[in-house]
């Protein structure tokens, strides 16, 4: 609770206090470092946790691929993903596949995101699509980035975001035409983008 409402101190003090911490506060703990900017801590906090002896959940596999993400750690997110399947036997799911592809995406090696969305079981997961988006937003890679954003028209057929985003990666590559397109589908499927607004309260 400290660390979601901005108190990232106090909730160290809580759990460094705890006389046995479990894989719930663990996570807690690093999610809070997540939200913080803290990443590298929070994947400090998975090792620890481990030579504590605790098994970690799904949950907590979600925490620290997204810790690795947000540090850039390649190698370690890989391990994780593996570990996580390998030791503890535990199914990705879709926001884990996420996870690795915001990784892989922020690393610059959308080719392998790319494969890694392939490889997927199940139905198309719009986070990891997304996440290969975001990735290409920020590579300006155009050709995977029309690839991903045409799978998320299709998934989620309304999502102004997604067409923001391929509208955003032609602005960067100044193909201003394309720009023009994505702006003129929108209007013509009637899909406007949601104004952002801030409440202040007297």
């Amino acid at each position: 609770m400290y660390a979601k409402c901005g108190n990232l101190e106090r909730a160290t003090v809580l759990f460094e206090s705890m006389p046995v911490r479990d894989v719930f506060s663990y996570c807690s703990i690093m999610q809070g470092h997540c939200l913080h900017g803290s990443a590298n801590k929070a994947v400090e906090l998975f090792s620890q946790m481990l030579l504590e002896g605790i098994c970690p959940d799904s949950a907590v596999f979600t925490v620290v691929l997204t810790a690795c993400s947000h540090a850039g750690l390649i190698e370690e997110g890989k391990k994780y993903f593996d570990m996580m399947k390998n030791v503890y036997l535990i199914v990705p799911s879709g926001d884990h596949y996420a996870c690795l592809v915001s990784l892989l995406g922020r690393c610059g090696m959308l080719k392998d995101a790319y494969e890694l969305i392939k490889s997927m079981p199940g139905k198309p997961h719009p986070g990891a699509w997304g996440a290969l988006l975001s990735g290409c937003k920020l590579q300006c890679d155009i050709e995977l980035g029309k690839i991903a954003a045409k799978k998320l028209f299709e998934i989620e057929p309304h999502n102004a975001g997604n067409y923001v985003s391929l509208s955003n990666i032609y602005a960067n590559t100044d193909r201003w035409g394309d720009v023009s397109e994505v702006r003129a589908e929108m209007t013509e499927k009637g899909i406007t983008k949601i104004v952002g607004r801030t409440l202040v309260l007297q």
